[in-house]
């Protein structure tokens, strides 16, 4: 496969993966700055979950690496693309969009859905006692299931009452009420309250500013062949060439560099803070070796 030389990866060797191994020291060390600002991840408390999400974002980052390098499997990368993606797509819209109570909103609409689903599998199949497992173990596992359905119908109920506290629920109890029932995070327009007020996910990946937005076009149609499994009979590779996984590492770089602009600018702090001690950390020289001499 033909490799694209791209003038902005010069200092990381003209190299996509050497760009993502690279940012991911760095905002690995930023969003461990964040971390100490924002140290608890409460539902209730905003800056500390977007820090969870964004931590939890670079972890997905680390296994992309891992699924390129060690397993050399290219199905997988590209499932794994994809889900960065639709989850930087999501944060986009839940975090990016309208006053800070609308932001709000979606925020714990988003938590709702989340959990609401949760709570559906679980309920879904009932559990049994057989001879397969001690009375015991079925005790312990009944214990856990019930915790995790419990926790789940407390952050469902802890969203519902932070909405329902919102100045904005004053202005549209009805539409907003709508919005609760269906767990609807991608409403179009507040004002509406029909079941058509949902942006589809192409629509969502159409909302990125226009130097990411291109990312999500053509590339997400191309990737969900990965992620339905339609892939595994119908397209062949090599998956040996390397030069394969460029294009996909490129993208992974683009989406690493929205969580950096958004650490940024979501956050009450500055570039200063984030990389205050780089320089002295195990990450900079781990981020030097990157570097083109």
């Amino acid at each position: 496969m033909s490799k694209i030389t791209i003038p902005e990866l010069k200092i990381y060797g003209y190299s996509s993966m050497n760009t993502v191994k690279a940012f991911l020291l760095l905002f690995g060390y930023e969003v461990g700055r964040l971390k100490l600002k924002y140290p608890t991840n409460y539902i209730d408390y905003l800056p500390g979950y977007k820090t969870f999400i964004i931590d939890k974002l670079l972890h997905v980052v680390s296994t992309y690496i891992m699924v390129v390098e060690d397993c050399h499997d290219y199905a997988t990368a590209c499932t794994i693309v994809r889900t960065l993606i639709d989850s930087v797509s999501a944060y986009h819209l839940v975090y990016h969009s309208g006053t800070t109570d609308e932001v709000l909103l979606r925020h714990y609409l988003y938590i709702l859905d989340g959990a609401s689903q949760k709570i559906e599998i679980l309920k879904r199949r009932s559990l049994h006692n057989t001879d397969k497992i001690t009375p015991q173990e079925y005790q312990e596992l009944s214990e856990q299931l019930s915790f995790m359905e419990n926790n789940m119908e407390h952050a469902q109920n802890v969203c519902v009452r932070k909405i329902k506290s919102l100045s904005i629920y004053k202005s549209y109890r009805q539409e907003i009420d709508t919005l609760i029932k269906d767990k609807n995070w991608k409403y179009i327009n507040i004002e509406k309250s029909n079941h058509k007020n949902t942006y589809s996910w192409a629509q969502i990946e159409a909302l990125f500013p226009t130097k990411h937005r291109k990312l999500y076009s053509d590339l997400c149609a191309y990737l969900s062949n990965f992620v339905h499994g339609l892939s595994m009979s119908n397209l062949a590779f090599d998956t040996e060439d390397k030069d394969m996984y460029e294009s996909l590492s490129a993208n992974v770089a683009l989406v690493l560099n929205f969580m950096h602009e958004s650490m940024i600018n979501d956050f009450e702090v500055d570039i200063d803070f984030l990389t205050d001690g780089f320089i002295e950390s195990p990450n900079f020289n781990a981020y030097c070796s990157f570097l083109e001499r």
